[in-house]
């Protein structure tokens, strides 16, 4: 939970500039840090077997003492765990997101997060002076199945979430035949799509290490017979011409508005007539309210940094759209995560 002022600091740090507000956010990293050490430790997993004394946890992680003791009282601090009668347990928070959430793995989202601020974000600085990146992103997550698994793990928290609402968006006819998910990955999104409509069949294209994670959960709701994995690059793949609907989820902020239009142009060419693209974006300005602002702010540095990714307006995502021959274009805000847009366009 991010460390939060009361009113009467919010309004020293905020409004009189009276104290050092940066040292919220050097707090927040050393707050992401216990919260990491914890994961790293199984903490929250041990507190939900039976909440425990420091001596008691630091008996059953074989631990040292006053160590155990200050990661507790720390994680107490930003609101993880709490202490009743000199027994941790873990919060309510902590409960909902980190061990009884079918639809969001942070567990899995620190494990990746903790190898990226290591790896990866020391070259920040160098990265913006030069515009060049001693690294490739995209098999830097896939030189190892276990990376590769988490990295496609953290990303399967928004499709579980935002799901529903999005399906329900999208409207597709009950007898919709063909869905195509390009760059689809963990396949989460065409499974809710295939389990929403029974007579819908699927193809996800992704890399092999990719849809590892995918094959698992298309097994996982007995959609084999319905949804085929397809591993391969899909600038180079045949994409067919008879889908009803095409997802490009994510996708767009890897490349320029010129690239993006010759895959939207491929898109609407494997549509068909009638059929729709869907975009899932974080999109710059109309956002509702400034922690989601600065977090779409955030995250377009962070594409920026590690994969010259970047993020698109309204108007930019329409623009592309329109020079690929679509039209009836609508751009959709998702309740469930704030930032983003679902925009869609008709072949």
């Amino acid at each position: 939970m991010p460390i939060k002022p009361n009113f009467l600091e919010r309004f020293a740090f905020y409004r009189l500039n009276a104290g050092p507000a940066p040292m919220l956010d050097l707090g927040g990293a050393l707050a992401y840090q216990v919260v990491s050490t914890a994961v790293q430790l199984n903490i929250f997993n041990l507190l939900a077997e039976a909440s425990a004394t420091p001596a008691e946890l630091t008996q059953r992680l074989n631990s040292h003492l006053r160590g155990t003791q200050r990661l507790l009282e720390a994680l107490r601090a930003i609101g993880y765990v709490d202490v009743n009668n000199g027994r941790y347990h873990n919060t309510s928070m902590t409960q909902k997101w980190f061990l009884d959430s079918d639809s969001l793995d942070i567990v899995s989202g620190t494990k990746c997060w903790d190898l990226f601020l290591r790896e990866l974000w020391p070259q920040a600085g160098d990265v913006v002076m030069s515009g060049k990146r001693p690294y490739d992103f995209y098999e830097f997550v896939t030189q190892d199945p276990a990376i590769s698994d988490a990295f496609q793990q953290m990303m399967v928290g928004n499709a579980n979430i935002s799901g529903p609402e999005i399906i329900k968006k999208i409207g597709l006819p009950q007898q919709a035949g063909r869905l195509l998910d390009v760059g689809g990955g963990h396949g989460v999104f065409t499974v809710l799509f295939c389990e929403a409509y029974p007579d819908l069949h699927a193809t996800v294209i992704d890399s092999e290490m990719a849809l590892k994670t995918a094959e698992r959960h298309v097994s996982t709701h007995k959609l084999d017979q319905r949804i085929e994995l397809y591993a391969g690059d899909f600038w180079q793949l045949d994409w067919g011409t008879n889908h009803d609907l095409i997802l490009l989820f994510n996708v767009l902020h890897h490349f320029d508005i010129p690239t993006n239009e010759k895959l939207l142009a491929k898109a609407n060419a494997a549509l068909i007539p009638g059929g729709k693209v869907a975009i899932l974006e974080q999109v710059e300005g109309d956002v509702f309210g400034s922690a989601s602002e600065a977090l779409v702010r955030l995250i377009g540095f962070m594409y920026y940094l590690f994969a010259d990714g970047r993020i698109f307006s309204d108007a930019e995502l329409t623009s592309m759209l329109t020079h690929a021959g679509f039209n009836g274009i609508k751009d959709q805000k998702l309740s469930k995560v704030p930032g983003h847009s679902l925009v869609t366009a008709v072949a």
